[in-house]
């Protein structure tokens, strides 16, 4: 008796089945991670694209307005659209002047931005003075400052 306890004979084979389902559960588990991660990213995608626009107004319009502040007539007339690059040249605007140090920069809050196409409105505030309502157009890929738009500006 005491042999059969010490040595109780080969070990009983695994239930019918167990393996497979582990693995199974293993292969869903793995396979709805991937599914996960791949949503997110296609999401995230989804959301970056449909606000690019977005982010290039906003931004266009920053600069343009730090660009203002600094008197950096140079870089001012480059976020302009070509017709009113060529009024404001016309003018005696500068082409080559880059003006004064980024210090003199303000900041500058944009909001409420439409975009219809290749036109693009946007709420430009800053301190001390009052909100201002900015046209661009995209010329070339790139979003322009372009006051004529004022005429025909997006829904």
């Amino acid at each position: 008796m005491y042999d059969q306890i010490q040595n109780p004979g080969p070990p009983l084979p695994p239930a019918p089945g167990h393996g497979r389902r582990r693995h199974r559960f293993v292969l869903l588990a793995g396979a709805l991670t991937v599914l996960a991660v791949f949503t997110g990213a296609a999401v995230y995608g989804v959301h970056w694209w449909t606000h690019r626009d977005e982010r290039q107004v906003s931004s266009a319009v920053t600069d343009f307005a730090h660009a203002v502040d600094r008197e950096d007539s140079a870089t001012a007339l480059g976020l302009m659209c070509a017709e009113e690059k060529q009024s404001a040249v016309e003018s005696g605007a500068s082409t080559t002047d880059h003006g004064l140090a980024s210090r003199y920069e303000r900041p500058v809050k944009t909001s409420d931005i439409k975009i219809s196409g290749d036109l693009a409105r946007v709420r430009l505030t800053r301190p001390s003075q009052q909100p201002a309502t900015l046209y661009l157009r995209k010329e070339g890929g790139t979003w322009k400052l372009c006051d004529p738009e004022r005429q025909s500006p997006p829904q």
